[in-house]
């Protein structure tokens, strides 16, 4: 096995632990046989082997050198309880990560106490990489950016390497600059099996939803204004776990790595997010998520109902209903447009 250093865009590096192997002997014979192999390789679309749900399992952490890191070194990357779900269907992809110990007492640690982002991803097989396009994250910074791993699939794992990670210092070309020890992490992420509780009922609901936007209605049938969000996902997935990561338009980036009070405050109140599991009310048009975990610690463990309904190729939701600060009943629609890769005639028909 050889060691080399690969690196990202803006200098990140990471480590490669490279195998060879060398094949002889192959006759002229085998040929055929080998280009018919390599053609069906190439007609299998990589991202086959991505889609679903996973759940971290674990992260490793390594020095630049490919040592393990002992506990006492940063121990504020990589080290902490956390849950975690990465979810892929066709091209798009969200991921969600959320310290368990977060605390709405302090908004900056709640914040960066939970990882989040969106967006489109391709897979560089040769390379042995995935690219992620990221439409949209709780970070401002990360928007509109490109993140790069590693991957493999070991003992029914998907292992992601991402770049070296280089806390309180500028990541040079071929390692950390100013002495500090880079961090390289290793997350290892378990497939979640589709789930047998959910049952045909809820296949409509599988896949990729982009927001479209929202209405709101006062109960006596007056149109109201609604402040729009500029991108957003909502994935429910076979495995019966549901995330939605929605974004304002127009948020600001931290001035510096770390947001201030006053940006995590502001990044907070012009992001929504959350994830856990998904249920469909038996005889009623309401479909239930169960939210373990939440961009707002408080909101960790409680449930949100929303109807729903089917209409001209959307999903429609509906929170209940509730009382603005004139006192007003207000409805609340939220339209999405299926953006994944199933079949748009497996959605349900119409229903209102």
């Amino acid at each position: 096995m050889t060691m080399a250093f690969a690196c990202w865009r803006g200098g990140a590096c990471t480590i490669l632990v490279v195998a060879a192997f060398v094949v002889a002997g192959c006759g002229a014979a085998d040929s055929g046989a080998v280009a018919d192999a390599d053609a069906a390789a190439e007609a299998v679309d990589p991202r086959e082997q991505f889609a679903g749900t996973w759940r971290l399992m674990r992260t490793e952490r390594y020095d630049q050198r490919g040592e393990p890191l002992s506990d006492l070194m940063h121990p504020t990357i990589g080290l902490a309880d956390v849950l975690g779900y990465l979810m892929y269907d066709g091209d798009r992809f969200g991921r969600i990560v959320q310290r368990v110990d977060r605390s709405a007492e302090d908004i900056q640690a709640a914040l960066e106490g939970y990882e989040a982002y969106f967006g489109a991803y391709e897979v560089r097989e040769a390379e042995g990489y995935v690219r992620y396009r990221i439409a949209g994250s709780v970070n401002p910074r990360l928007t509109g950016t490109e993140l790069e791993s590693f991957y493999e699939f070991s003992g029914g794992q998907l292992v992601l390497t991402p770049g070296l990670r280089c806390p309180d210092s500028y990541v040079a070309r071929n390692g950390c600059a100013y002495g500090t020890t880079g961090i390289q992490l290793r997350h290892f992420w378990d497939r979640v099996a589709p789930s047998q509780e959910s049952g045909a009922a809820a296949e409509p609901f599988h896949g990729f939803w982009a927001i479209d936007r929202l209405e709101r209605q006062s109960l006596d049938g007056g149109d109201l204004s609604a402040s729009q969000y500029a991108d957003g996902y909502l994935a429910y997935m076979p495995s019966g776990q549901m995330a939605v990561q929605l974004m304002r338009p127009d948020r600001r980036r931290y001035e510096g790595p770390r947001p201030t009070a006053a940006e995590a405050e502001a990044a907070m109140e012009t992001y929504a997010s959350y994830f856990g599991p998904f249920s469909l009310e038996p005889g009623e048009d309401v479909v239930v998520h169960h939210r373990a975990g939440h961009l707002d610690p408080d909101q960790v463990g409680t449930d949100a109902r929303r109807a729903f309904a089917f209409r001209d190729g959307q999903l429609v939701l509906q929170p209940p209903v509730s009382t603005d600060a004139e006192g007003r009943e207000v409805q609340t629609s939220v339209y999405w447009n299926r953006v994944s890769a199933r079949d748009s005639a497996a959605v349900a028909p119409t229903r209102d």
